[in-house]
């Protein structure tokens, strides 16, 4: 069997004999299995794409995604101080590369399995081949921007703790999260048998990760500490929740809040202190079925979900009733 470094050259050798770049280099073509966050742009980001490939479920196309990160800086027409450190990254992780054992193998052919698998479903009907369409690479750009556009609807209202289901195209939503696995913005798992995804944002570094700096400005976001997004994957419904830090009384705090206000009011956009925040909190309740959680004094009293649907089952429900008596027998 030809290693991973012939498996590369021949995939990627250029059909053109004048040294042009192959345009697969560039291409994403499953959108569905992509984790976000890899990159050159400096050594920082080449050695977190080394972190982001070495998790269970990507392993199999680590050298793969190093090598395409190591070419596209290599080949970069402007290529500044930080682009030439990252090569030095990738450089280094290369010419240390050995090729994995036989009980590695089995492991990466499993991981690869489930790479088919998800290839396969509805998430991934906008992926396309080694040599996209012009159409083609347009609709994908159109996905991504379509999602960045809908996070960002999700997050503008500031004055409720949680949004409200926002319709959100499976392959928009698939475009700027990726598929499952740890990305540099975060978290995404998917529950396949509740046909949930549930994506952790990770504060507002995460969020700008995900809709660029100057979006997240505009956004005037203070003080989140993470964003939890739940999605319904069969009724492409998009739900996200805001959690926001709790900062102590220091004098660095204290003139960091001011600094903060004083941008948030001349947006008209204040994030104003409610005596009932702390409250609203406490009035939360979690899906049965999803485990959505329904977080504010507003929701407490709903009957059913409002993620997936399912009936609420309260202390006076039948089926609590009869779990109580089971678990006191």
């Amino acid at each position: 069997m030809s290693s991973s470094k012939e498996q590369w050259n021949k995939a990627h050798a250029s059909t053109k004999n004048n040294g042009t770049v192959p345009s697969s280099l560039y291409t994403d073509e499953n959108p569905a299995t992509t984790i976000k966050g890899t990159g050159f742009k400096n050594e920082r980001i080449a050695k977190r794409t080394i972190e982001l490939t070495s998790q269970t479920g990507v392993r199999y196309k680590q050298y793969w995604t190093i090598r395409a990160m190591r070419e596209r800086a290599a080949h970069h027409p402007n290529k500044s101080a930080g682009i030439r450190d990252a090569i030095i990254v990738f450089d280094e992780w290369l010419e240390n590369y050995t090729e994995p054992t036989d009980q590695e193998k089995q492991l990466y052919k499993q991981e690869w399995l489930e790479f088919r698998r998800l290839c396969a479903t509805d998430s991934n009907k906008h992926s396309y081949g080694k040599d996209p369409t012009n159409e083609e690479l347009k609709r994908a750009r159109n996905d991504l921007a379509n999602g960045r556009k809908l996070l960002i609807q999700l997050l503008s209202n500031q004055r409720q703790t949680s949004s409200m289901c926002t319709p959100f195209p499976l392959t928009s939503f698939v475009a700027l999260f990726g598929g499952p696995g740890i990305h540099g913005y975060g978290s995404h798992e998917i529950n396949d048998d509740q046909g949930i995804s549930r994506v952790c944002i990770d504060g507002g570094d995460g969020i700008q990760e995900l809709v660029g700096a100057a979006k997240m400005s505009k956004l005037m976001l203070c003080n989140v500490s993470k964003v939890e997004v739940a999605y319904n994957r069969s009724n492409e419904l998009c739900m996200a929740t805001i959690f926001k830090s709790r900062q102590s009384n220091t004098l660095e705090n204290l003139w960091g809040r001011s600094a903060e206000k004083s941008l948030c009011d001349k947006k008209r956009q204040r994030v104003v202190s409610r005596p009932d925040e702390e409250e609203d909190t406490l009035s939360e309740w979690a899906c049965n079925v999803c485990t959505f959680v329904h977080v504010g004094s507003g929701k407490k009293d709903f009957l059913a979900c409002e993620l997936c649907g399912s009936t609420r089952l309260t202390n006076d429900s039948p089926q609590v009733k009869k779990s109580k008596q089971e678990a006191t027998s």
